[in-house]
């Protein structure tokens, strides 16, 4: 056999792992799949609307994307994986579109890591209807919501939550804390000159725009939750919890790895509720001494790799079980430690 064929044959046992515009931080998981495996085993694909230096390093192949949406974004993917003959999709963008198109995917061959099916996605997606299809439920506790797309709505909502605690804004559907705003009563205007963040905002600007527009995409106004907030990354197999790890944030540069029990049951009753699978994300924040809902993410956190230094590694586990691998809870997680983020710089000849 001569060595175009011997490459030939290597080239194709390698197994394609394909990720769409994921975080920047993805790079960092990716890194610690590859060392914890044989990466001559592994391509890497990765689709971005933006160049991206991080990305682009860890990646065998990477590609700018075109600015499109929706069904053509789809056909995009689907496009990507045949002319790449890609075996693992792992979707980060437009996952609610792509679910839609799963057949197509296996036509090609190719295993995508979808967490549920279109109706689970249109669900979680969707804070209200998360928040709608769990207030009856013994699971946890569920924020006071409304949504608001005009004055009314903004005062009825005021008038439900405002008597008992602070508010807050955010987007009905969104990335992490993207568009979160908490209300506050006055500023000065040297105050809104000079101190304003983009984590707040004034109610009566708030009532002024409301009052001042007719079409205006709805948003959330849902009470302010004050106490400690965890992200717990999962991985779970048809509704069964395999392993999750709860991080307490305790500001932009230090989380603690904690073993809470408790959580970890949460994350198991919502994972049999919504009959989960694969890699997902649990954002729970605590107040008055009651646990409640932030969000479910239907993909994997952008803070994945920190839950790495239990010793577990959530996408290899994750990549096994999409490939049809048993998959059990680890042993020996290691618990009770903190992480803390350090700047570091880089020198990159011009």
């Amino acid at each position: 056999m001569n060595n175009q064929a011997l490459k030939t044959n290597s080239e194709a046992t390698k197994t394609r792992i394909y990720f769409n515009r994921c975080f920047s931080s993805t790079h960092k998981i990716i890194q610690r799949f590859l060392a914890d495996n044989d990466s001559q085993k592994f391509e890497l694909y990765i689709s971005h609307v933006s160049p991206n230096s991080y990305l682009e390093e860890v990646a065998d192949y990477f590609e700018v994307e075109p600015a499109i949406e929706g069904k053509d974004y789809a056909t995009y993917c689907l496009d990507f994986c045949q002319k790449h003959n890609i075996n693992v999709f792992i979707p980060r963008y437009n996952v609610s579109t792509l679910i839609k198109y799963k057949d197509r995917f296996e036509n090609l061959g190719v295993k995508v890591m979808f967490v549920g099916n279109t109706e689970t996605y249109q669900l979680l997606d969707d804070k209200l209807k998360t928040y709608e299809a769990l207030k009856n439920k013994d699971i946890l506790g569920i924020p006071k919501s409304f949504s608001v797309r005009n004055y009314p709505d903004f005062q009825m909502a005021e008038d439900h939550i405002a008597k008992t605690g602070k508010t807050c804004l955010k987007p009905i559907s969104g990335i992490g804390g993207d568009g979160f705003k908490l209300i506050i009563d006055t500023m000065s205007e040297e105050d809104e000159l000079y101190k304003t963040t983009s984590s707040t905002i004034v109610k009566d600007r708030i009532v002024r725009i409301l009052k001042n527009s007719n079409n205006l995409k709805p948003f959330m106004v849902m009470e302010y939750l004050e106490g400690d907030e965890y992200s717990i990354d999962c991985l779970a197999n048809r509704g069964e919890l395999i392993v999750a790890i709860p991080r307490r944030k305790l500001d932009l540069y230090r989380q603690n790895i904690e073993y809470r029990e408790d959580l970890i049951e949460l994350a198991q009753k919502l994972a049999k509720e919504f009959s989960l699978s694969y890699l997902f994300n649990i954002q729970i924040k605590y107040h008055r001494g009651k646990a409640y809902l932030i969000e479910i993410n239907t993909r994997m956190s952008a803070g994945i790799h920190k839950s790495c230094f239990t010793g577990v590694n959530l996408l290899d586990l994750g990549i096994k079980l999409l490939m049809g691998k048993k998959v059990k809870t680890p042993d020996n997680i290691r618990w009770g430690f903190q992480i803390r983020t350090t700047e570091h710089y880089e020198i990159v000849n011009l």
